[in-house]
């Protein structure tokens, strides 16, 4: 490009700003310049992510782990106003949270006397609460374990009288979901001490 470009001079540019300076502009035109002002108010964006930016990304954890769960769990919710899980999650309200306190990889209130319970609270440990991929997978199975409890608020972790279990079922839509390696990751952190289990 610059073989092509011909010779300029350097006083050429500022007669060129001469020409087009606003105030000279501004005495050609026959009409006045109409002036445009904004009442956009700017908001400033923060740089860096703090806490309360965390259930943004929480959020998405938990729309994947509903749509897993409808994919590939084929058991009907325990609460027999629902046929199945699609209604089930339509009817019912989650929230999610970075705990504080506690040791389990994750926690759901569940009311024992309340059949139909309409909302749900879910903590995650605090050891996920950054945001990388590892986690997100990792906190997306947990969220799969607290909800199998939403939904099946009578069954244990382990499998009893011919009924699956928590655990079982976790980690069965888990691999037929392709999150194996949140699985191991998860073992890892049970093993190492850094989270327990859940204990509902």
């Amino acid at each position: 490009m610059l073989q092509n470009v011909e010779y300029v001079k350097d006083d050429s540019f500022s007669n060129l700003e001469e020409q087009v300076s606003y105030g000279k502009l501004e005495k050609t035109l026959d009409k006045p310049v109409m002036q445009i002002t904004s009442n956009v108010e700017k908001v400033p964006i923060p740089v860096t992510r703090t806490a309360e930016d965390v259930p943004y990304w929480l959020s998405d954890c938990l729309h994947d782990a509903q749509n897993m769960i409808i994919e590939y769990h084929q058991e009907k919710p325990d609460d027999k106003s629902f046929i199945d899980c699609v209604k089930f999650f339509a009817n019912k309200t989650f929230s999610v949270k970075i705990q504080n306190n506690g040791n389990a990889s994750g926690d759901i209130n569940l009311i024992g006397d309340l059949p139909s319970q309409p909302s749900y609270k879910i903590y995650i440990h605090d050891v996920l609460g950054r945001d990388t991929r590892d986690n997100r997978r990792m906190v997306t199975i947990v969220l799969v374990h607290q909800l199998l409890h939403a939904i099946h608020p009578s069954r244990m972790h382990d499998s009893v009288n011919e009924h699956n279990g928590i655990n079982r079922m976790e980690h069965e839509i888990a691999n037929r979901a392709s999150y194996h390696d949140a699985l191991l990751n998860l073992e890892s952190l049970h093993q190492s001490g850094q989270v327990n289990r859940c204990q509902v």
